[in-house]
């Protein structure tokens, strides 16, 4: 009989490596199909992730609070109890090495130097029965980045991009203490781009000349190691913002009636609605009148979402993340309240479910809780053509029928993907959005 290889799955479209949090099974036992066993720590969340086969645990491969790379074998189960299985978890193993391993090519000029390359990934169907492919160029050999006198960093044996080794040259990078974060087995240009300068090396290695701190005592220097959600935060702003075409646009918006009609409502027994809930629901209206900015650029089409799925950017200790509000559009304010404060809760526990941060159709961040905050742009949240910036409300004077009045206002500010979204149309959204905001009792009709 086959052993059953248990393998790092892919819990989010970014994730390339995870850690292993915790095993909930242990060498013995008997798993069964949707068994919850072990939890896994994804670029986004910790998951609880179900076995999909059954069998007996009979090896643990990877230990828990240890990183992997998606499909690794981290455990092995057999059908029967005492079934022997290590001469074929060896032969599997060895598989496995062998496809990670880089293989030689001959070079197609006179010369008689080989090129290396990685072994090309295996190809993973998508759901509805999509491929998704990698395509990996060839080139030269990278030559050895010189280190400063007394000061040694091997990183021969690291699996590095001739591009991405270059950068790391000269950003005076440590390869070895990078982690290949896009692609989970080959460090590559986006991986390099998103570190600082110096990043993984030491105090000694900084002060030797490495990063420019020759001048910085030991004490006053600290080496922070980015975690897997910081590199993809990382990689993902280096995405958003390397050759996407953007256009900003800010508005005003008054704020007094929607701050009245708050106080109002959270009067009544059991309700407790927020300044962003509504900024939520009139995000939400506004988008289904305008639903071209609803969309996404995938390559060479945009695609609109049939639904107002609205990320709402939520700041934890490791970084952010932007669970989603569903069908934002058709949701009372109530509905809006009580899914945001669900959310977050579960976004500052670690325990998001994947389906509950994936697919959002547009972003909002809110800052107007850090009352120093006038006004601010955001960066995309790619593949989303928009996202919202909501600064704090502050009381402005203005001039009524000859009167000076006072006004409490917010900033907001609208980054739009200039490919899929024009001004023209980034304009009425925000005047869209600025009639429901100045006019709430629209939010609750």
């Amino acid at each position: 009989m086959s052993i059953i290889l248990v393998k790092l799955p892919s819990l989010s479209p970014t994730m390339e490596t995870g850690n292993l949090a915790e095993w909930k099974i242990k060498v013995g036992d008997e798993v069964e199909n949707g068994q919850i066993i072990a939890a896994i720590g994804t670029d986004k969340s910790t998951v609880d992730y179900e076995s999909l086969d059954e069998g007996f645990v009979r090896k643990i491969i990877l230990e828990a609070g240890s990183d992997a790379a998606v499909n690794d074998i981290i455990a092995v189960l057999t059908e029967e109890a005492d079934e022997e299985f290590e001469a074929e978890l060896a032969a599997a193993l060895e598989a496995e090495k062998a496809a990670k391993a880089p293989v030689v090519e001959e070079t197609s000029d006179d010369s008689s130097e080989a090129v290396a390359k990685p072994a090309a990934k295996a190809v993973t169907p998508a759901a509805g029965g999509a491929v998704i492919a990698t395509i990996v160029p060839v080139a030269a050999p990278p030559a050895t980045i010189p280190q400063p006198e007394g000061v040694v960093v091997d990183s021969s044996s690291v699996k590095v991009s001739p591009a991405a080794r270059k950068l790391a040259e000269k950003k005076q990078i440590n390869l070895t203490a990078v982690k290949p974060v896009t692609t989970g087995d080959r460090i590559v240009l986006a991986d390099i781009e998103a570190l600082p300068s110096g990043f993984g090396m030491s105090v000694a290695q900084k002060g030797s000349g490495l990063t420019g701190y020759v001048n910085r005592s030991t004490e006053s220097l600290t080496d922070v190691p980015m975690s897997q959600m910081r590199q993809a935060i990382a990689n993902r702003m280096v995405q958003a913002s390397s050759g996407v075409p953007v256009i900003y646009l800010t508005t005003k918006i008054e704020m007094d009636r929607l701050l009245d009609l708050r106080v109002q409502l959270n009067s009544m027994e059991g309700v407790r609605i927020s300044i962003n809930d509504f900024i939520v629901k009139a995000c939400g209206l506004a988008l289904s009148d305008y639903p071209a900015m609803n969309a996404a650029f995938q390559g060479d089409k945009i695609v609109q979402f049939n639904d107002v799925d609205i990320s709402v950017a939520v700041s934890i200790p490791d970084g952010l993340i932007t669970p989603i509000v569903r069908s934002a559009d058709s949701k009372g304010l109530i509905s809006i309240g009580k899914d945001v404060k669900a959310l977050v809760g579960k976004a500052r526990s670690n325990t998001l479910s994947p389906e509950e941060y994936q697919g959002g159709s547009f972003t909002i961040s809110n800052l107007g809780m850090f009352g120093a905050v006038d006004a601010f742009t955001a960066i995309l949240n790619p593949p989303q053509a928009a996202i919202l910036a909501v600064a704090g409300t502050s009381e402005e004077l203005k001039l009524v029928n000859g009167e000076v009045k006072a006004a409490k206002v917010c900033k907001m500010t609208i980054t739009c993907d200039h490919r899929v979204i024009d001004g023209a149309l980034a304009a009425e959204f925000m005047n869209a959005l600025k009639g429901y905001l100045e006019t709430p009792a629209k939010l609750i009709v």
